[in-house]
């Protein structure tokens, strides 16, 4: 399970962190789960998938589970604001460097079924996730926020 891969560290305004309701596409029982990253897919949400980049719609990570079923649609919330600052672990925290700040990558997914997602530090083909400070000595993590342009459209 990725419960919890990713979640708001900043709201850039010092108030609490707000979330939007969205639709979920049918097809899985609660095939999102609270902390993973989303994007748009038609007038639906569906969970990140690896390698994740600019191509698609990025809408945030999710505040919630999600509640759809095998035949009907459900709902879940998300950390839908880019301005946001997230955090999250990096897929190989001694790749990183200094280089990689203000650098934007994918997403990296684990095999399975709500593989563990994390920010691909190393692939910046489309990438969509700009990566603003790193810890990679001891807790492993990137704080990043997405790239606005992606989250209004894809490209």
């Amino acid at each position: 399970m990725a419960r919890g891969d990713f979640w708001v560290k900043d709201t850039r305004n010092g108030g609490a962190a707000c979330s939007t309701k969205y639709t979920v596409v049918a097809g899985t029982a609660a095939s999102i789960l609270a902390g993973e990253m989303v994007y748009r897919s038609g007038t639906d949400l569906v969970l990140g998938a690896d390698g994740g980049s600019n191509t698609v719609v990025w809408v945030g990570p999710a505040a919630t589970d999600s509640n759809e079923t095998a035949s009907v649609r459900g709902e879940v919330w998300i950390f839908d604001n880019p301005l946001y600052v997230f955090r999250g672990r990096p897929t190989t925290a001694a790749n990183l460097s200094a280089s990689n700040r203000n650098t934007q990558v994918t997403l990296d997914v684990a095999a399975g079924t709500n593989g563990a997602q994390t920010i691909d530090e190393n692939d910046t083909v489309n990438g969509t996730f700009r990566i603003l400070d790193y810890e990679s000595t001891n807790d492993y993590w990137v704080d990043f926020q997405m790239a606005i342009t992606d989250h209004l459209s894809a490209g």
